[in-house]
């Protein structure tokens, strides 16, 4: 198996949390982007204690996957301003059909954040938007996103923060046939070469060498010349 990992790169169809450090909505994609968290330099918050509020940001396309997709993480570095006293985060994905436009949002489980940063992950094995595994296609329309709210109830509010989104892809690649593949049989498979006579294909640079292979498991003889 292998893994592809794909982050934020364009403003997705809600931008909602309140308050950030950084760029504000609709770039919010941009506090939560870089490949090294950055921590509180770049982030998303959200002080509102009872419902929650979401974001959502479109990803970059993939570029090096290939073959069976086995299934997406989405990870969120988030942290509590203070102790948390409620769940305060979910992981969200907005998924659609094919190469159409994503009409699907769904929330991972509610999280409750420690007060130093820590990174989160839900992960859906099919596409929630088909009920079945996913396709390339539906990797490039997919949007990835965090919903949040104030983890304490104080009169100040000790907000929920959020400076890292991503996605990962898990997948098995294809690997393409070489001609070395044709050409050895089966492994273990012994080789046998003979000369055909001279008096059926002629003498010196007329004669021919022919190697017959015989596979161990089925299959018919072969011949090379």
């Amino acid at each position: 198996m292998s893994i592809e990992t794909l982050r934020p790169n364009a403003a997705g169809d809600e931008c909602n949390i309140t308050y950030e450090a950084g760029a504000a909505c609709p770039n919010h994609y941009q506090n939560v982007d870089e490949e090294t968290p950055d921590e509180d330099s770049t982030e998303v918050h959200e002080d509102n204690y009872g419902t929650y509020i979401r974001d959502l940001y479109n990803i970059a396309d993939h570029a090096v996957g290939s073959g069976t997709i086995n299934f997406i993480k989405v990870y969120a570095r988030c942290r509590a301003y203070g102790e948390p006293d409620q769940v305060s985060l979910k992981i969200a994905i907005k998924s659609g059909t094919g190469s159409g436009a994503p009409d699907t949002v769904s929330e991972g489980s509610e999280e409750t954040v420690t007060t130093s940063f820590a990174n989160y992950s839900h992960q859906w094995d099919t596409n929630p938007a088909t009920g079945a595994a996913w396709t390339w296609d539906e990797i490039d329309k997919l949007q990835a996103g965090i919903a949040m709210r104030q983890a304490e109830h104080i009169a100040f509010g000790w907000c929920t923060v959020c400076t890292q989104v991503y996605v990962e892809v898990d997948y098995t690649a294809i690997t393409p046939k070489t001609s070395s593949d044709a050409g050895s049989g089966v492994e273990g498979t012994p080789m046998q070469a003979i000369a055909v006579a001279d008096s059926e294909l002629g003498q010196g640079s007329d004669s021919l060498i022919v190697k017959i292979e015989t596979p161990t498991k089925g299959g018919g003889t072969k011949l090379w010349t």
